[in-house]
């Protein structure tokens, strides 16, 4: 029998599948399989072309697979967790199922069987721990409403704000403008408010614009730079809160498109959050969110593993699909 641990999100799938000894055998890659964002149709078949991509490489059937342990956006929810299931039940898979959302595979990936935190600024934003006891520790992670400081869709938003405020003339002129108007195909302000609110739905529409943002303040432009600088103040306040909840000493891993994409962020998070905490400490991820989702599987089955053999296996996998045989 084999196991399968999929990190689902919102542009891409990616699974793993290993035997009951711990040793992971491939790795497949499928479309976005958050139903939330792409739609049930859309996620069923994404993952669908994972789980049958997974299972041929080491030419096996779906029903050999005795656990799937998939993390994936909203996924913490009920009903969200019982509509997941149904898909996969769909795809054919009998056997047990394990569902969790894709920040708490990020932390089981970064950490291991270790205590730690990781703090995520991708599309959102969220600090999630987990102590020495085993007990879970939240800062934000609220949505776009309530939350989602120091994320994608925040320096995005901040940034129209800013070009808007520009444009009646309550705010200074600022390189964001040109850059954004440039990415969108746009040539002029006003069509910004149809963009925003034509997909007031989709986050990703306004987080994508992020890059920008940071790139502008990377090269100085002072509005930029007072939004990022917001934002990554903001992520400094989420995690160090997080880690006084712990109540003991952890390290802190980083992920997301932003704190892996932008140097600049990162560095000046890491900096900053060790003037505010010196007992701070982040450190590299141990594993990606895949890894993440197979580990719980393999704890659900008590299965033991060795970190640097299963690193060994992981860059081979993924060697293989880089290489083209997905």
């Amino acid at each position: 029998m084999y196991l399968i641990g999929i990190d689902g999100g919102g542009t891409k799938t990616k699974g793993y599948i290993s035997d009951l000894e711990g040793n992971v055998l491939a790795s497949a890659i499928g479309g976005s399989s958050n139903y939330l964002s792409a739609g049930r149709t859309t996620a069923k078949e994404s993952l669908e072309q994972v789980i049958n991509s997974l299972c041929n490489k080491i030419n096996i059937n779906k029903e050999q697979t005795e656990i799937i342990s998939l993390g994936l956006a909203g996924a913490g929810r009920k009903e969200d967790k019982k509509i997941i299931e149904e898909i996969i039940r769909e795809i054919g898979i009998n056997n047990k199922i394990i569902i969790n959302n894709d920040a708490y595979i990020s932390l089981v990936g970064a950490h291991g069987q270790e205590k730690g935190i990781i703090t995520i600024s991708g599309t959102g934003s969220i600090s999630l721990g987990i102590d020495g006891n085993g007990k879970l520790h939240r800062t934000g992670g609220w949505g776009h409403i309530l939350g989602d400081e120091g994320s994608g869709y925040y320096f995005g938003k901040e940034a129209l704000i800013a070009i808007m405020k520009a444009y009646d003339g309550r705010g200074e002129g600022t390189t964001i403008r040109d850059k954004i108007l440039d990415y969108l195909g746009f040539n002029s302000e006003e069509k910004i408010p149809k963009y925003v609110y034509n997909n007031i739905e989709e986050k990703n529409k306004i987080a994508k614009l992020a890059p920008l943002v940071v790139e502008a303040a990377s090269e100085g432009d002072k509005i930029a730079k007072e939004i990022v600088n917001r934002g990554i103040v903001d992520l400094i306040d989420l995690t160090n809160t997080n880690y006084n909840k712990m109540g003991e000493s952890v390290n802190i891993a980083l992920a997301g498109g932003i704190f892996e994409k932008s140097k600049f962020v990162r560095e000046n998070f890491i900096k900053g959050l060790k003037s505010k905490n010196p007992q701070c400490n982040v450190v590299e991820n141990k594993f990606n969110s895949g890894i993440g989702a197979l580990i719980l599987a393999w704890n659900y089955k008590e299965i033991q593993y060795r970190d640097n053999k299963i690193l060994k296996q992981i860059k081979d996998v993924d060697n293989n699909v880089k290489n083209g045989s997905d």
